[in-house]
């Protein structure tokens, strides 16, 4: 058992316990508003209704307690509820696993997204593959729960807890990512170490109860290893939507057949096993809704509504119409063999379309492909050895890790630059190893392990003096500020 997998057991368990001596903050019901509309200005988390998220590992609020399979209702303003369970709803697959994503049926926004207008928000895993010296080897490092988490691109997202967005840039100003919900904003108590998969736009409670269930709306779902049932995607109503084969098919025709040499580093798995559908969007809208249609129809459905009502686009300005579609990604997979490391680095963003086959989302000016991950998807962390993150190894550092000489368990911040929950003498060699070195490291590639579409303002302001409300300026200040840091550096 690897001293990581022990180190997240243990944190989620902390974060559990602590927080059972005292309740859950109670959800509040989000006033459900006109049809969501696309605009420059992302909507904001305490906006945007019917907001439902899954853990890893899920949990129920009640208690809090361990619980696979549970998703949480979530207002934007730290208050949660138990939303669905889907334990027990497979007839041939009862097994509990941890979900790792969701989405509705006709996901609303969808066609907007495709078609650039709508925002991006998505969410990453808290544990991903760094390649190190010498070339080829690989460890895994973990993400903080809580950002800043910079990136190659000069923008600052939220961390692996948290929920960032890309917005569009089809209003005026190029595409910037920034934190959109942070962690006490999706839940105050426990704080999310790992958000895994959304949903919003679906129904709010109509009683006064706020301690009861949240009834949600996310009819699909991802369990955590697909390989292991065949399927990646299921029905809320408890027969599979999508086989494994299908995603593999999708993936391959795009990064080319599988290697040998191929796996995922954080589970274990080799070959094909390794791929593993880990974000979710659906708009199911030809023949039935709970199958993946193929094949091609002369008309939409007499039913071209989203999960809001509104109308379905369903076709492109061309005229091209389109048949049952979903975006999607995939766990992050490394290849040693490979001139980058990675057959996927888990955030390309992959479209299948029944009709037209399996292409990259296109959104926010950028193809999502390997190479827009490798170039500005690429975390951006301090020097091993530079624990307070001044950019450069010296005597202050060094003093640091003098403070907390033997502290276990310990943080980069407190010295510990091998991530092995204590501060040592390893410690110190890395830091003398580096000393009198500037500037920063590369931290790996993100891994984007869950995404939806929101929309904004209809209007399109002046950006010279455009207002927008307090929360998404500020945020937007400091990505701003923080990215014009790195750039110095």
């Amino acid at each position: 058992m690897s001293v990581l997998f022990l180190r997240r057991t243990a944190a989620t368990l902390g974060l559990l316990v602590a927080s059972s001596a005292s309740a859950f903050v109670p959800y509040a019901p989000v006033p459900v508003g006109p049809l969501p509309t696309v605009g420059p200005i992302p909507s904001s988390p305490k906006t945007v209704w019917g907001k439902e998220y899954s853990h890893d590992r899920d949990f129920s609020v009640s208690g809090p307690v361990l619980d696979p399979e549970q998703v949480i209702a979530w207002d934007g303003s730290g208050g949660t509820a138990d939303g669905i369970d889907y334990s027990g709803t497979r007839p041939n697959w009862p097994e509990d696993q941890q979900v790792d994503a969701l989405a509705n049926t006709r996901d609303a926004l969808f066609d907007e997204l495709l078609a650039g207008t709508a925002h991006l928000i998505f969410s990453h895993e808290d544990t991903i593959a760094r390649r190190r010296r010498p070339a080829g080897v690989f460890d895994v490092t973990t993400v903080p729960s809580g950002g800043p988490v910079p990136l190659t691109n000069g923008s600052v997202i939220g961390g692996a807890g948290e929920v960032s967005v890309s917005t569009s840039d089809a209003f005026g100003p190029p595409a910037s990512q920034f934190v959109w919900a942070t962690q006490p904003e999706v839940n105050k108590m426990p704080r999310p170490v790992d958000v895994d998969g959304l949903e919003v736009w679906g129904p709010e409670p109509s009683g006064s109860d706020t301690t009861a269930m949240v009834a949600g709306d996310s009819t699909k779902y991802s369990l955590d290893v697909d390989a292991r049932s065949g399927f990646s995607v299921w029905n809320l109503a408890g027969f599979p939507y999508l086989q494994h084969a299908t995603i593999v098919g999708a993936v391959e025709s795009l990064l080319g057949p599988m290697p040998g040499s191929a796996f995922s580093l954080v589970d274990k798995l080799e070959g094909r096993e390794a791929i593993n559908l880990d974000a979710l969007m659906v708009s199911d809208i030809v023949g039935g809704r709970n199958v993946f249609d193929t094949e091609p129809v002369t008309a939409p459905n007499d039913d071209q509504l989203d999960q809001n009502g509104a109308p379905i686009l369903g076709h492109f300005p061309s005229g091209q119409r389109r048949g049952d579609t979903i975006v999607f990604s995939i766990r992050q997979i490394i290849d040693p063999a490979d001139a980058d490391g990675y057959y996927s680095t888990g955030s390309e963003l992959f479209v299948l379309d029944s009709f037209s086959g399996v292409s990259f989302l296109k959104h926010g000016g950028k193809t999502w492909d390997e190479a827009h991950a490798l170039t500005e998807l690429t975390r951006v962390v301090p020097l091993a050895g530079d624990a307070n993150g001044d950019g450069t190894v010296d005597l202050l550092d060094l003093d640091i890790l003098g403070m907390n000489f033997g502290a276990m368990p310990a943080t980069f911040g407190q010295g510990d630059f091998n991530e092995d929950g204590t501060v040592n003498l390893l410690d110190l060699d890395i830091l003398g190893a580096n000393f009198g070195q500037s500037g920063t490291a590369r931290g790996g590639v993100i891994d984007i392990n869950a995404l939806e579409a929101i929309g904004g303002a209809t209007f399109t302001p002046n950006f010279a003096t455009a207002v927008p409300e307090p929360s998404t300026a500020l945020l937007g200040c400091v990505a701003l500020i923080a990215a014009a840091a790195i750039r110095r550096r």
